[in-house]
């Protein structure tokens, strides 16, 4: 009677920072909250897909880190900031005025 060797695959266990995984259509990193330094997952206010805003479009360039609540500022290249009064357009302050978010 013939004996087969079996030979297991060899898994090397690697941290998550090692993995490089192909994500081919998969947005690209959009950044960390200054605040908090959770990573951020910004989504299109219009269609829910995930998307990196449009630095210097006013509301559409802003998102809320889900992790502590700031709203932050898109710069661009998964850089942030936190909304400042200056980045405040009239049209923000009249919806504050309503109550609006």
């Amino acid at each position: 009677m013939d004996t087969e060797t079996l030979t297991r695959p060899r898994i090397d266990i690697t941290t998550e920072e090692e993995i490089e995984p192909d994500l081919g259509d998969t947005p690209p990193i959009f950044g960390r909250c200054p605040v908090c330094g959770k990573e951020l997952r910004p989504r299109d206010k219009r269609t829910g897909a995930p998307a990196a805003p449009v630095p210097g479009t006013g509301y559409d360039s802003r998102a809320r880190c889900s992790g502590c609540g700031t709203i932050l500022v898109y710069l661009g290249n998964g850089r942030w900031r936190p909304l400042s009064e200056d980045d405040l357009t009239d049209d923000d302050r009249f919806a504050d005025s309503l109550g609006l978010d």
